[in-house]
Formats: structure tokens, sequence, C-alpha cells
């Protein structure tokens, strides 16, 4: 209901005259009900004035200033003044335009969002201020016919202004608050409590002040300062709640003659508590809603992240599976070229030095002996394939011997590049996954060395941690150190082959730099 009304009074498009209507014979009935409630302690109408303005889009302000023309017409007729006159014109038509070009050059053509921020509260109030000020010399020139005293005329004329501020600063945002939706008591839970609080409060230092007037100087603001804590604790909905409530309850006591205060200071303090109150609570409305997009984007952020494990996980098994297909494959091609070309070359080389016995020439068996030297260096690089492929030692040994004695030590030494190794933990203890891994990446940055010709060390440590919750730690660190005397170092960037193979292991992979070298870095926990 109340979201339908903020639509329809929001609404620009061109139409809905009846609504209109409607909407301007409400605006003139509240106007006329306000001012009955106005006092000489604020002019309420000008607080539905300013809320209204602020409002409504401009190309619906005709329907206002007829409300609220109509409204002052009312009142005239009732009290018999004379309609077509200066003083009606300047009296209640003027301060229409006066305030409606106001809020056009601070607001613009089309109506405000809610005060999300103490600075669109600040132009409100800014522009409540200029209105007020605007418009009072002009009710003082024409509503104040006694001969006055300069000093009595700007005390005449601040009593015009205080009177329009105090109306907007307790009626405009209580309006607005409850046109908006923000008055719920779920939005603002203690709000209620916190307002009763507040007034008994109110209500003790006004009775202090009733016992010894002396006191107003020192305690007059213990009065109004609690309407601080209602904007901090609850926004500027609840700073507009307590400064129309406490504006009830001093009007209540100056109409009774219970506040010996003079009715000017306690709308001068009235003004600046409860629009530093309405500030700071735009101010704390701001950090609420802050904190509410925060918590809003930390769960989707939590949310994407969950799905993000999700995904990483089923990459993880992709990888692993893939992994073990590749191995596999290996396995099965080692076999295969083991079986179809080592058992050929094996009997080519059998069938060679049986022919020894058939030759007699000199000639004859030179060729032979050649033929018998490349089926024994086709024999030797097969060989060399096939450990590379899949090495028997892995499987019959284990890790550390494959490491430490196995085809990278060769490698390493036909390149002339000096290995050094070193182990600690349960090394042979990895399954077979890790095993897996942790040889291919030792092979991977073994064929980096060879094919840089600049490194003269390959320093290799593993450590293999004891078996925890998510598995045996393990900590593998190649040091490759650089010819001194190379012109150009290699980059200092990860390896492809590393990082796919630490992937399937969901590890990490870091390169680190040392002098005249550089540092890989894989750990990653091992499944039992």
């Amino acid at each position: 209901m109340v979201s339908h009304a903020l639509a329809l009074l929001q609404d620009s498009a061109p139409g809905r005259r009846g609504h209109w209507a409607a909407i301007a014979l409400l605006a003139l009935l509240a106007w006329l009900a306000l001012e009955q409630l106005s006092a000489q302690l604020w002019f309420l109408p000008a607080g539905l004035r300013l809320a209204l303005l602020w409002l409504v889009p401009t190309r619906r302000w005709g329907w206002l200033a007829a409300a609220e023309i109509g409204a002052q017409a009312t009142k005239s007729l009732v009290l018999g003044y004379a309609l077509f006159s200066t003083t009606f014109l300047a009296v209640c038509v003027a301060p229409w335009l006066i305030y409606a070009a106001v809020v056009y050059v601070f607001r613009g053509p089309e109506p405000a969002p809610a005060f999300d921020s103490p600075t669109r509260m600040i132009v409100f109030l800014l522009a409540g201020l200029l209105a007020a000020a605007g418009v009072s010399p002009l009710l003082w020139l024409f509503l104040v016919t006694v001969p006055m005293s300069m000093a009595d005329s700007l005390v005449s004329v601040f009593a015009f202004l205080y009177g329009d501020l105090i109306g907007q600063i307790v009626a405009a945002p209580l309006l607005m608050a409850g046109l908006h939706g923000l008055l719920h008591s779920r939005r603002h839970p203690g709000l209620w409590r916190d307002l009763g609080l507040v007034l008994v409060g109110a209500l003790a230092v006004f009775m202090l002040l009733q016992a010894y007037g002396g006191l107003a100087a020192y305690v007059l603001l213990l009065a109004f300062a609690p309407l601080f804590f209602l904007g901090f604790r609850h926004g500027w909905e609840g700073a507009a709640i307590g400064t129309a409530a406490l504006g009830a309850v001093i009007q209540i006591l100056v109409q009774g003659g219970l506040v010996t205060v003079s009715v000017t200071m306690l709308q001068l303090v009235l003004s600046v508590v409860g629009a530093g109150a309405l500030v700071l609570g735009a101010a704390s409305t701001a950090l609420r809603l802050s904190h509410e997009a925060l918590a809003q984007r930390h769960q989707e952020l939590a949310a994407k992240n969950e799905e993000l494990g999700t995904l990483a996980g089923e990459l993880r098994l992709i990888s692993q599976r893939l992994v073990r297909i590749e191995e596999q494959g290996q396995r099965e091609l080692a076999n295969e070229l083991d079986y179809e070309l080592g058992h050929a070359i094996h009997a080519l080389g059998t069938r060679i030095s049986l022919a020894f016995r058939d030759v007699r020439d000199e000639q004859g068996t030179r060729f032979l002996e050649s033929l018998r030297e490349q089926v024994r260096e086709i024999q030797d690089s097969l060989r060399r394939a096939l450990r590379q492929l899949r090495p028997p030692m892995l499987d019959s040994h284990g890790l550390r011997r494959a490491l430490d004695g196995g085809p990278l030590r060769e490698m390493l030494d036909d390149a002339g590049i000096s290995f050094e190794t070193g182990f600690g933990g349960p090394v042979d203890g990895l399954d077979d996954d890790a095993r897996t891994t942790t040889y291919r990446i030792c092979q991977a940055l073994v064929r980096e060395a060879v094919r840089l010709e600049t490194v003269r060390r390959f320093g290799l440590q593993l450590h293999v941690g004891e078996a925890e919750a998510e598995g045996r730690p393990v900590d593998l660190r190649i040091e490759l150190e650089f010819s001194p005397y190379a012109p150009h170092l290699p980059p200092l960037q990860p390896l492809p082959a590393v990082r796919d193979r630490v992937l399937s292991e969901h590890g990490r992979y870091t390169v680190e730099p040392m002098v005249h070298g550089q540092r890989h870095v894989v750990r990653f926990h091992a499944g039992d």
C-alpha cells in the first residue's frame, strides 16, 4: 500500500488526472489539518510543502500548487480575508513558488530517492533552510503591520524563519520515511523503547527547569541531545520520529505553560539538534546499507567460492584420471615396443651372430660386425626410450632408487650436469599416483635442464612427512644452478608440464630466484 502510494506520487507519465485530483484533495485536507496544529513553535504545512515538492516530479507540481492555494483560499474565506489582493498573493501564493524554485535548483526535475547518504540529507535540509529564509522576509513584510525597530524586525523575521524550519524538520522527514515504507518495526527493533526513554529524559529535564529556571543554560541541551542517539542507532528514520515526538511534547508543554524557557530558544536548539540528528542518522543509514550490501556480496562470494571449490575438485579428479590414463598409455606403449621391436631386434642380432659362422672373407666379416654394432646401438636407444616411457626401476625398486640412480641421472651425466640428491621421510611409502607425479615432475625439470645447456648443477631435495588428515605432505625442491659465465639466463617462469602434474594433486608450485639459478618448489598432499 505504501509503495503503491509512493509510486503514484513519483509517476510522471501523462494521464491519471482522476488520481492526481484525489491526491490534490488529500493534500488540501492535510494542509488544513496541519495548519490547525501549528502554533508559535512551528508551522507544520511548511514540512508538508517541502516533502511533497521533494517527492513529486516537476510536471505534477501544478496539482500541488492547486492543493495549497486551494487550502489557503479556504482558510481565507473562513476567516473573511479577501482572495484577490496583494497580501493573498504574497502570503498564500508566493511562498509555494519560492519553495518550488529552491527545490528545483537543489533537486532537479525528477524526484529524489530516499536519504541513503548524509550528503542527500544535508542538501534536503539546506533547501528547506534557504526556502524558509526566502519566505520569512516576505511574510514579515505583509503580516506584521506594527512599527518596529530594526532589532525587533530581525527578531520577527527569524521567528517566521524558525517556524517554517521547525515545521520542516518535524514533518517532512517523518512524512518521507512513511511514504518510503521505512517505519516498520522490523527494520528498527527497540525503536519505541528507545523513543520512550528519550521522551522520559526530556520530560525530566523540563520538569527540572520548571522548578529551577536558572539551570536552563546548563541542562537545556540535555533534553535534546538523546536525538543523536536515536539517529545513530535507528538511522534518519529514527531521528525523524524522535524529532517529531519531542517537538510534540514541547508544544504540549508550551501550551500548558509548563516551560519557562523562551520559545525562540527552544526553536533554535530543536532546529540545530534535530538537523544534526537527521544528518547523523543518514550517515548511520548509509553505513547500515553498506554493511548489508557487503554482507550480501560476501554471501555471493561464498557461494561462488563454494562453486569454484566444487569445480576445482572435479578438475582435480579429471586431471588425475588424465594422468592415470597417460601413465597407463605409456606403460602399454613401452610393453608393446618391447614386445614388438625388442624381440625383433634381438632376433636380428642373433641371426647376425649366426651369420659369422658362414662368412669366411674379411670384407663380409667387417660388414656383419658393423651391422651387429648398429643393432646394439638400436637396442640401447630402444632401452633408453622404454625407460623414459616407464622406468621399470620405479615399479621394482621404488621412487628413491629411480630418482637417485635411474634414467634421470644418466641424462644429466650425458649432458655434463652434476646431480645431487637428498631424501627425507618415507619416500617409498607414497602411493602410485604420488610416486608417478613426483617422478614425472623431476623428469620434466631434467629435460628442461638438459635443454637449456647452461645448467651446471641439478639439486634435488625430496621430503615426505608423516600421514595427516589430508594425506602425506610432499615437499619437492629442485635447484637449477647456471654457469656464472652464461651470457643470458633463462626467464624465471613455471613449466607447464610441472604445473599440470601439480594441478592433478591439488598442490602448489612456485619458482624462486637464486644467485645464478632458480629453485622450483612443489608441495602437495599424497593419499595413503
